[in-house]
């Protein structure tokens, strides 16, 4: 099986030659508490960090430029629900070698450092902003997933594999997790991490989602085969799923139903209510699942990048890739009716980063404004990289910042 041949990466291979740009953020001005609730975190040339308004304006520098050389940062927003604090963790590569994971609170202006054994790539938050999760990796050794708890001031690793895909559950004491060939448990109970393979054999897909305490989404085969992949002179033949089934489960593997048949590589994710999921296999279509009315709806029949539930699960924002594939054009679902935006190229650290794992960051990080009225996303420009906010209600974006990703701060 292919973990990391997801639906869209063969088109983003194709995309690939048409981004090549550096850039720059311009340092500004801080927040008080009573803003950091709309604001957009910026990942710019360099290493550079910035916080800014949707406007652009009031930038606060987070990190200032570095050389040539430095660990991908992968700045990422925690949840705003530890009393009196909003923090953001990135990487750092130390003086000497080491790497440590860094903790920034917009509102006082302090920092934490915990220095990690390996090299953090990935972060995700647990929903109560009390665990950092985080993957890492250092040469010729596997993933290895670890835990900071700011409550004891610790970091510990829980786990490793290859590839590696995890979700919080919601009360923020366990995980699913997609390690290698297989589905697990990850639970935190006196203190202590403990594992549990689950019974079910996993499908084609990365990132398992939790739908709602007691209920977890994944893909399991239905039949296998293979499949010979090619793109601009790079071909393989790969034994794949033909067929697979997108599924509910119970935290103890039991299948409780299914929700769709599938052809091949599959991403999906549900609504913050988990009432509906948004769901495509590699040549689409993108379809929405409605567990009300228990039947499925086709929302685009082109190939999709990325999409992402707005906050209040009412919108659907996804991406399609546009007929020369060289572009992505923004479209903006609400379950009766679709909006189109103008395309995109993306920028190269979305396209590389990004892009290649979406549905695993779409559970850890936002690219929509908290109240669902707008959207952020990085876009390579003839005047280079730039951070554009799209308002639902405007025909075009607006550029507001230099910079090569960004993620809008969750609300509460």
């Amino acid at each position: 099986m292919i973990r990391r041949l997801l639906y869209g990466v063969l088109m983003i291979i194709t995309l690939l030659a048409c981004v090549e740009t550096e850039d720059t953020v311009a340092p500004g001005q801080g927040q008080d508490s009573e803003t950091l609730s709309g604001l957009i975190l910026v990942t710019g040339a360099r290493g550079r960090l910035t916080v800014i308004h949707p406007d652009g304006a009031e930038a606060r520098e987070l990190r200032g430029p570095t050389g040539p050389g430095r660990p991908s940062l992968q700045p990422t927003w925690a949840p705003p629900l530890l009393e009196g604090t909003r923090l953001v963790a990135w990487t750092e590569l130390t003086a000497d070698g080491t790497f440590q994971i860094v903790l920034a609170d917009l509102v006082d202006g302090s920092e934490r450092e915990f220095e990690a054994p390996v090299a953090p790539f990935y972060y995700y938050w647990s929903p109560d902003a009390s665990y950092l999760g985080f993957l890492g990796q250092n040469a010729f050794e596997p993933l290895q997933m670890g835990v900071v708890d700011l409550g004891r001031d610790t970091l510990e690793i829980v786990g490793q594999g290859q590839p590696f895909y995890f979700d919080w559950r919601s009360d923020s004491r366990a995980m699913v997790t997609h390690v290698g060939d297989a589905l697990a448990m990850l639970i935190r109970e006196d203190g202590v991490w403990s594992s549990g393979t689950l019974a079910i054999t996993p499908g084609l897909f990365q990132a398992p989602a939790w739908v709602s305490f007691n209920r977890i989404l994944v893909a399991t085969p239905a039949s296998s085969g293979s499949v010979q992949v090619g793109v601009k002179g790079l071909n393989s033949t790969q034994d794949i799923l033909s067929s697979q089934k997108l599924v509910v489960i119970d935290p103890d593997g039991r299948s409780v139903s299914t929700l769709a048949e599938l052809e091949g590589p599959t991403a999906f994710g549900p609504d913050s209510q988990g009432l509906r999921v948004a769901f495509t296999d590699f040549n689409g279509p993108l379809r929405v699942w409605d567990g009300v009315k228990e039947s499925s709806t086709d929302v685009s029949a082109g190939k999709t990048a990325a999409f992402q539930w707005s906050p209040d699960g009412t919108r659907l924002l996804f991406m399609e890739v546009d007929a020369t594939a060289q572009a992505l054009v923004p479209k903006v679902w609400d379950g009766i009716d679709t909006l189109v935006y103008p395309s995109f190229t993306p920028t190269r650290v979305f396209l590389l980063q990004y892009l290649p794992f979406w549905d695993q960051y779409s559970r850890s990080l936002t690219l929509w404004e908290p109240g669902g009225e707008a959207f952020v996303y990085p876009a390579a420009t003839a005047e280079g990289d730039r951070i554009m906010v799209q308002h639902l209600g405007d025909s075009r974006p607006e550029a507001v910042s230099e910079g090569v990703f960004a993620s809008w701060s969750p609300g509460p």
